[in-house]
């Protein structure tokens, strides 16, 4: 026989799952906002928006193009662009555009 207690999600589900609702809520916010709208300030502010790509040569925050695996030269030189992290570089010289962290 069944116990007369409801059964229902733990408190930790239910927590797991209402940080990932906020996050989804949250998400189309950051986007919104523009990665233009921090160009001209930092490298760090700039990658706040996982969606942004920052330019080094010309101080320029821009919307990362998604259909690109690496981003065109005619947006970034590929040696001045920063994606996810501000410390990476690639070397272009390099034939297999080797990733060195300085």
């Amino acid at each position: 026989m069944a116990s007369g207690r409801v059964r229902g999600p733990t408190p930790r589900w239910g927590l797991a799952v209402g940080g990932a609702a906020l996050f989804l809520l949250l998400l189309p916010a950051a986007a919104a906002q523009g990665c233009s709208q921090n160009t001209n300030r930092t490298c760090e502010e700039c990658l706040k928006n996982v969606s942004c790509l920052w330019c080094n040569t010309d101080k320029a925050c821009l919307d990362y193009p998604v259909t690109k695996i690496l981003p065109p030269s005619s947006l970034c030189k590929l040696s001045s662009a920063r994606w996810g992290v501000c410390w990476g570089l690639f070397r272009e010289e390099n034939p297999y555009a080797r990733f060195e962290n300085n």
